[in-house]
Formats: structure tokens, sequence, C-alpha cells
């Protein structure tokens, strides 16, 4: 990294130290408002619709069966209530950002909110399990996302709107998609676009503005941060290191002296 680079993010982080410091009571408590506006209604719609559908079968012959219901009726109504509150945010464009309560800014966090509900309300091993309700899921959050992508249930996506996975994809366990990353005081929000058969191993990162051709190979522990990368692409594990080779940053180890030829 350049001296004027290292310059620069220095100031970013004094400038965000500072705005830490004057985030007062009021401004906090908004932000949990909003937080609890948009994590919490998922679930508590969900489960109380749940309830009532078998309060309401209880009196009912074959009870048993209403009863096998239930799930698809949890199911559904936390997909309708995701769908209907995500159509209700402004929508998520790519750029840089201040975080102040600015439009930009508001619609990725909100998305981000909605994106705990799931986790929240204890539903993301059942979401996560079956490829139909994960399908759905992503598709009600807004990722472009083919049906039958392979994912572990400790995968985390987020910034659905900005995500295209193609089909044939596998995600390992603790593979992080996002279309965010922090800048000091700012954050930068772009697309991800991942092409079809494309393979995250474990701890992978992909970060926004970044492109994998199809077919490509992604190792262990790489992490991808605007970078694009052609089809059949290979990463062997731990090789790269946010848009640079991580083994061209080892240095060398030192060789020994050879002895000096005689005369």
């Amino acid at each position: 990294m350049t001296q004027d680079a290292t310059d620069a993010l220095a100031t970013a982080r004094q400038r965000f130290k500072h705005q830490s410091r004057a985030f007062g009571l009021a401004r906090v408590l908004l932000v949990d408002l909003i937080t609890m506006a948009f994590a919490l209604p998922p679930g508590l719609v969900a489960w109380w619709s749940c309830l009532l559908f078998l309060r309401w079968s209880w009196d009912r012959p074959g009870f048993a069966a209403w009863a096998l219901l239930a799930p698809g009726v949890l199911a559904g109504v936390f997909l309708a209530t995701c769908w209907l509150m995500r159509l209700c945010i402004p929508r998520m464009r790519p750029g840089t950002y201040a975080m102040e309560l600015s439009r930009d800014y508001l619609a990725w966090y909100s998305v981000l909110c909605l994106g705990h509900a799931v986790r929240i309300c204890g539903l993301q091993p059942f979401f996560f399990t079956f490829y139909v309700t994960k399908y759905l899921y992503w598709r009600a959050m807004g990722a472009r996302i083919a049906y039958g992508v392979n994912s572990s249930l400790f995968a985390i996506l987020a910034d659905y709107p900005l995500l295209t996975i193609g089909k044939g994809c596998t995600m390992g366990a603790n593979v992080f998609v996002l279309g965010h990353v922090f800048l000091g005081d700012k954050v930068q929000l772009g697309e991800v676009n991942i092409g079809d058969n494309v393979f995250l191993g474990a701890g992978a990162m992909v970060g926004p503005r970044t492109t994998i051709g199809a077919r490509s190979w992604i190792g262990i522990n790489n992490k991808l941060l605007k970078d694009t990368l052609p089809e059949d692409s290979r990463l062997e594990n731990f090789e790269w290191e946010h848009f640079n080779p991580a083994r061209a940053q080892v240095t060398p180890a030192p060789q020994a002296p050879t002895e000096a030829s005689a005369p």
C-alpha cells in the first residue's frame, strides 16, 4: 500500500472515531428502532400465524393431518412478510455512501436488518436445510440465485439484491458472499456476480464489485474484492488476498551464503 493510500485510510479511520464518539443516545435509540422494525416482524407474524392455524385446527377432525401443514404455514407467512417488507425498502444502488441517515445508507441497512430475521426467529436451520426453502427465501429477499445451489448451513450471504449466483454453485462452511465493505466512515456497495458451477471452499470471502466466471474453483480462505476472474479459473487454498496473490506477498526466506569460488 502506498504512503498516500495509508494516510487516506488513517484519516478516514480518525473521522470514523470522531463520528462514533458523537453517536449520541438519541441516535443509538433510532438505530435500534430501525433494526427492530425490520428484524422482528417477519418472525413474529410467522410464529403467530402458525399458532393461530394450530388453534383453528385443534377442534377439527384429523388434527394430526392439519398439524402436518403447520411448517408450511410458518414458512409461507415468513417468506411473504419478508417479500412485502423488502418491497417497501428503496432499491439498493451500488456506490459509496457516508454512514448517515441518507436514502442509500438506510436502504442498505434496512435490507441487512431484514436478513437477520431468519436467525432471530430460529428458522435459519429450517430454511437452509432444504433446496426449495432456501431458494424461495433468497428470491423473497431479492437475490438472483438459481435453484439447486449447494450451500452449507453456515454459509453467510448478505445484501441479497446485489447478489447473482448461477446454477450448480457450491458454497462451503463459513463462506461469506457480501455486497458491502466498509471504507473508514463510508460503506461501499457493489454487485457480486458468480457464474454457473463455481465452487467456493470453506472460509472463502467474495466482496462487492467481484465477478467470478463459470466453472471456477476457489479454494479455502481466498478473499476476493473488486476482482474479475475469467471462466475456468482456479485459485488454490490461501492463494488470493484482495486482488493480489497472497503468495506474492510472502517474503522469501534468506538463502544461506555460498562459499566463494577459489581463484
